[in-house]
């Protein structure tokens, strides 16, 4: 989640520009970001997907902590409306995921 939020965070902080075959790259200097952000994609949508559909506190608790501290370094690194909603969606996950859990555990108690 700390790949993905760095790499994202070079593209807010650089921006995109047109590509060679028409497509948009990540601006001169930010490559590598683009391709941090590029390789951690897949992976943090699964910890983050399990995080989420998991009835077990570790998963859950794992997406709240990288959430949380994703979304404080985002603010640490800029202001603007686009460091905003980064690092709002990232605490979202992070209440998110462990409301969920909670909730589910809560359902699957006897009464």
């Amino acid at each position: 989640m700390a790949a993905a939020s760095w790499g994202l965070l070079g593209y807010i902080e650089g921006g995109c520009e047109q590509g060679p075959r028409g497509g948009r790259v990540a601006a001169d200097g930010y490559e590598w970001r683009g391709w941090v952000f590029f390789l951690s994609g897949m992976p943090t949508f699964f910890v983050v997907a399990t995080g989420l559909t998991a009835d077990r506190w570790p998963p859950a608790l794992g997406v709240a902590a990288g959430g949380a501290a994703c979304g404080l370094y985002t603010l640490a690194q800029g202001r603007t409306m686009p460091h905003l909603v980064t690092a709002a969606v990232l605490c979202a996950l992070a209440v998110m995921a462990r409301a969920l859990v909670w909730r589910r555990r809560r359902a699957a108690r006897p009464e």
